[in-house]
């Protein structure tokens, strides 16, 4: 550990050694052989590395000592310590992904913050619009919702995703709504749309670049929710017309969580006017104020842990130790689809992107219950999130989706099989998305069939039906 009670800026490759493993000549290969790099506990077989990622114990070393850095001196690393290395971060991931300056690129805690952040610094007024997807994730679509219920006059445009599809479907269903709300809104209103890049519920790498053209050709904004996207696509953001973007590092790129970016243009700074929360930084609009200074307000505005952004710089490292980006990207797609593939074949059903045009690292394939159970019991259950590839850049093997697959053909029999002798009382049923999230209790649990008695346990789908503890090991949300 580096001597710091200095206070000379300290590059962050003299706060974390460069350790053995980084050194070695040349890196295990993809799967099983790079297994004991990462922290699985033994018999555990992870699966979802879509949602929280996985940490490579190289990086969580350099998380250790970055910690013990900050405690050597808090003032220093608070004050000055930690804002060199963090710039530099800043400059690795701009590079990384195709932005065209350091300062269009800020670190958030994760991607529903920096959408959060976005949408709250737009000044919405009546008879503004912002569109939304059925599958934009649920903290933002919540954030879309408040926004509307605070604001007078404030229009929601939804539109609609029902898979399986193709992404020319998409693209035509994009270009008619978009052009119908932009028909129909009143003349000078701003119109924000937000768009994901993958859409994780079910997971499908969505046309994002060709939908944002779209939008801009008539003059809307653009948000991308691309919470998944780095890590798994090349993202050449300078060139994607968007203006902003957001996506997690603590997903696919292998960082501590949580860490995320939030890009924007120049151009779209000058809508940001403050932080969440409020930077010491932040100037009240006026003649006084500087065109922006949003930058400097991402950079302090709270005592947080700053470990979680500087972990980029060894993530990185770590990726190109094991092959660099392209190699990562292409090994996960390759296996997600014979992965699935295979998922399938062990299960009896089918893959729901067969032409893989939907496909990057994750993979969706149907689920093994009877055709009849399906129709009653909500098309939603009758398709599984599989989080193809678990940190499936690097560690996953075929015969883990054996594995899987034969779990999910029992724990889908027992469903059935709970379901047929469950009795639900009518009132434990939510009909629509809608009514799931807003009566969430009601909505998403269902007691103990013991007379009531028992743990509450979570559902599989829009339409809530009691089917047992297995349910959240194959539950989706819908």
């Amino acid at each position: 550990m580096s001597n710091t009670q200095s206070i000379a800026p300290v590059p962050i490759d003299q706060i974390v050694k460069a350790t053995n493993i980084l050194q070695q000549s040349s890196a295990p290969k993809f799967g099983h052989e790079l297994l004991p790099y990462f922290s699985f506990k033994q018999g555990f077989l992870n699966l979802n590395n879509g949602s929280y990622g996985a940490l490579p114990k190289v990086v969580t070393e350099a998380c250790n000592e970055l910690m013990a850095w900050q405690e050597e001196n808090t003032d220093f690393y608070y004050r000055i310590g930690f804002i060199p290395p963090l710039i530099g971060v800043r400059e690795q991931l701009a590079q990384l992904v195709g932005a065209s300056d350091v300062d269009e690129l800020v670190m958030v805690p994760n991607a529903s913050t920096g959408l959060g952040v976005v949408l709250r610094n737009f000044l919405w007024q009546c008879g503004d619009t912002i569109i939304r997807c059925n599958t934009t994730y649920a903290t933002v679509y919540k954030t879309i919702q408040y926004i509307h219920d605070v604001t007078p006059g404030l229009e929601i445009s939804e539109f609609q995703l029902l898979f399986p599809t193709t992404r020319q479907a998409i693209l035509d269903g994009w270009q008619k709504h978009i052009t119908n709300v932009k028909a129909n809104a009143p003349q000078g209103q701003k119109i924000v749309a937000v768009i994901d890049s993958v859409v994780a519920n079910p997971a499908a790498a969505m046309p994002w670049k060709e939908m944002v053209k779209i939008c801009k050709d008539v003059g809307i904004w653009t948000i991308i929710d691309g919470a998944h996207s780095v890590g798994q696509e090349d993202l050449h953001l300078a060139d994607c017309g968007a203006d902003f973007f957001v996506s997690n590092c603590h997903k696919w790129l292998n960082t501590k969580r949580g860490a995320a970016f939030l890009w924007m243009p120049k151009e779209s700074q000058k809508i940001m006017l403050t932080t969440i929360p409020t930077s010491a930084s932040y100037v009240t609009p006026g003649p006084d104020r500087p065109e922006t200074n949003i930058v400097s307000q991402f950079q302090y505005n709270g005592t947080i842990d700053y470990t979680t952004y500087l972990s980029v710089h060894v993530a990185l490292q770590w990726r190109e130790w094991v092959g660099g980006e392209a190699a990562i990207h292409q090994y996960c797609n390759n296996l997600a689809k014979k992965g699935g593939a295979l998922l399938a074949q062990t299960m009896s059903t089918k893959v729901m992107d067969p032409n893989g045009e939907f496909t990057m690292a994750m993979v969706n394939v149907t689920l093994p219950f009877p055709s009849d159970f399906q129709a009653q019991y909500d098309a939603s259950v009758g398709t599984a999130l599989i989080y193809g590839g678990p940190e499936s850049a690097h560690k996953s093997g075929m015969n883990d989706f054996e594995i899987l697959g034969n779990a999910l053909v029992t724990i889908c029999s027992e469903i059935v099989s709970e379901h047929k002798s469950a009795n639900v009382p009518q009132n434990c049923k939510a009909v629509s998305f809608s009514s799931y999230l807003e009566q969430p209790l009601k909505g998403a649990v269902a007691l103990d069939s013991n007379n009531g008695i028992g743990a509450p346990r979570p559902v599989t789908s829009t339409k809530v039906t009691l089917v047992g503890y297995h349910t959240q090991l194959a539950s989706i949300r819908p």
